[in-house]
């Protein structure tokens, strides 16, 4: 916690969260002590103070998302060939890959093992990296709807 707390220190004194050498430093090391995530803190004891830092925190890991999706999705599209070959420049696919397997292992079990003709994806973002690889992996057959309120996504 304590460390979490001093990167949180550090990044919400950056003059701006898009991508950039110190943005890069501090979100990965944010991510790599996060990760794996440790089931023994529970967030309900903990202070008001460490409450509303986790608050802040992550309205900050979600802008700077939103920085770094909008990024890459750029240097996405700016391949001549098809810009899915290259999905692994952006730095966390491997976690979107994980998460997309989980969210599909989830999905399957609720639908009792069948799966949805039609997705929608609300808050998708400018790079949806999760419909992505859900329809590239898990759900082939299925058509995606994204849908963001950043006209750019």
């Amino acid at each position: 916690v304590n460390k979490i707390c001093d990167l949180y220190e550090k990044i919400s004194k950056l003059e701006t969260l898009k991508p950039c050498e110190d943005v890069d430093t501090l979100f990965k090391q944010l991510v790599s002590t996060c990760i794996p995530p440790n089931p023994n803190i529970d967030v309900t004891k903990m202070s008001e103070n460490i409450k509303e830092m986790r608050s802040n925190l992550i309205k900050i890991c979600g802008e700077a998302e939103g920085y770094l999706e909008h990024h890459f999705s750029s240097i996405l599209t700016s391949f001549e060939d098809n810009p899915l070959h290259h999905l692994n420049l952006f730095p966390y696919y491997n976690n979107y890959l994980k998460l997309s397997k989980l969210e599909f292992d989830i999905l399957e079990q609720n639908l009792n093992g069948s799966v949805p003709k039609t997705v929608a994806f609300i808050g998708s973002g400018p790079l949806p990296l999760t419909s992505v690889v859900l329809a590239s992996s898990h759900l082939k057959d299925s058509i995606f709807h994204n849908f963001d309120i950043d006209p750019s996504a």
